[in-house]
This record gives C-alpha cells, sequence and structure tokens, in this order.
C-alpha cells in the first residue's frame, strides 16, 4: 500500500494495520478511506442487468479449490481470515 502508485492514499500508519484493513475489506469500505467513486461497485454491477446470485464452486481456480482449508476466505461465505 505504500508503494509509489499508492504511497499518496496512505495518510496515516493506522491504515496498514492487517486487521483494519481486513475489516474493511469485509465491510466493503475503502481501504485507503477515500471519496466514494461516482458509482458503489453494486450500482455498477446492477447495470449490466439481471445477474442471479451464485454460490458455485464453478470457475474457482484449482490450486483454490484444492487447498480450501487455507483459503475459506475466498470461497463463498467467507471473508475474514481465521489467523487474524
Amino acid at each position: 500500500m505504500t508503494s509509489y502508485s499508492h504511497n499518496d492514499r496512505v495518510t496515516n500508519e493506522g491504515q496498514l494495520r492487517d486487521d483494519v484493513i481486513q475489516t474493511k475489506i469485509c465491510q466493503g469500505k475503502d481501504v485507503f478511506d477515500m471519496f466514494p467513486e461516482a458509482y458503489t461497485y453494486k450500482e455498477l454491477i446492477s447495470k449490466l442487468g439481471n445477474v442471479p446470485k451464485s454460490n458455485s464452486f464453478v470457475g474457482l481456480p484449482k490450486y483454490l479449490l484444492e487447498n480450501k482449508d487455507k483459503f475459506l476466505f475466498l470461497l463463498p461465505g467467507g471473508c475474514a481470515r481465521k489467523d487474524q
């Protein structure tokens, strides 16, 4: 987050804490505390039309499926890592 292209977005050291980043991701908030864009992701997706919600594992990478215990937070229904 402090790489060249993002260094201006980190306004305080508290933004770099793992627990703060994880919480913001799970809540769908901006990790840099920036002003919202013109559209939210939900609004952009709604403009695509009626796309039914799916909890299917079809299309997920093979490595993720073979190591699902390690990556439960990436699978449908998961968000927060257990080690945090």
